[in-house]
């Protein structure tokens, strides 16, 4: 009788405690603490997401006008090295292909082997020609994107394709116009492109295309595991 009468004790307590009524400042506290939970994910989010301005204002001279004329001009040197090139086509591989005849005979472990020197005379003279077309034809397309779509990562893909470029144009001096009857004033012309090429991607680097671009979106990991 005692342990039955204990149990209808603590049922009574229990059904007390479910139909007991919270109090106000209980209702307020706990619409505080969902508020700042809330508002903590909102902050956390716009952080690692910000918003898109509707409206970033006028692109900087530097990206609009200065990266431009810069890179216009290493344009008109590169396509100077492109029509001089497959003017001069044959005489280029020719050269080429004595060049890598010469190699196989006086360093034959680090040169190519004899059955491939026409081969390669053959293909690297007219990739490279092509190839500089095909750079440009990409970096104008994102430079100007950079400006129309206010795009951050516009710019970097800019700056990664003119890196390339840069790269290459020591090698496509090297095999393109480093021979004594080839026109001299080729290599001035490429590294004219080159300096010009740099000078254009310096200027979207500049301060106030920085601060005009939207800010980075990142990952940040320690806001991906904060709880």
């Amino acid at each position: 009788m005692t342990e039955s009468w204990r149990e209808d004790e603590f049922d009574a307590e229990d059904v007390d405690r479910n139909d007991r009524v919270p109090t106000q400042a209980e209702l307020d506290a706990e619409d505080l603490a969902e508020l700042a939970n809330t508002t903590s994910a909102d902050r956390d989010r716009a952080q690692l997401y910000p918003r898109r301005e509707d409206d970033p204002g006028i692109p900087p001279a530097p990206l609009v006008v200065h990266a431009r004329v810069a890179w216009w001009g290493a344009a008109v040197a590169g396509l100077v090295s492109v029509i001089y090139g497959f003017l001069q086509l044959g005489m280029i591989t020719d050269d080429l292909r004595t060049r890598l005849a010469e190699g196989v005979v006086e360093d034959p472990a680090n040169a190519s082997q004899a059955g491939q020197v026409d081969s390669l005379a053959g293909f690297f003279p007219p990739f490279m020609l092509v190839m500089i077309v095909v750079l440009l034809a990409i970096q104008y397309p994102l430079l100007t994107a950079t400006a129309t779509h206010h795009s951050r990562n516009c710019r970097n893909l800019f700056l990664t394709v003119v890196l390339i470029n840069l790269l290459c144009i020591p090698v496509g001096v090297d095999l393109l116009f480093r021979y004594p009857d080839v026109w001299s004033a080729m290599v001035v012309i490429a590294w004219i492109q080159f300096g010009l090429l740099v000078l254009s991607a310096l200027c979207t680097l500049r301060r106030p295309v920085n601060q005009w671009l939207p800010s980075s979106t990142r990952m940040r990991p320690t806001r991906m595991f904060r709880g």
